[in-house]
């Protein structure tokens, strides 16, 4: 699975990132749409993380 995140480019994860948090906006409530903010900033924080390591 690490693999395929890999090679996803940066430009790439950030639209996916907009596109789920509009649908969390379009769709959600307000719940919904501020812990699903959370949970998606945690998930892609962790993804971006890994595929930049050796940047640190």
């Amino acid at each position: 699975m690490s693999k395929i995140s890999s090679h996803v480019p940066s430009w790439a994860m950030l639209v996916i990132y907009l596109l789920c948090l509009v649908i969390l906006a379009v769709f959600g409530d307000l719940f919904t749409f501020i812990v699903g903010t959370f949970i998606l900033s945690i998930v892609f924080r962790n993804g971006y993380n890994r595929t930049h390591l050796e940047d640190h």
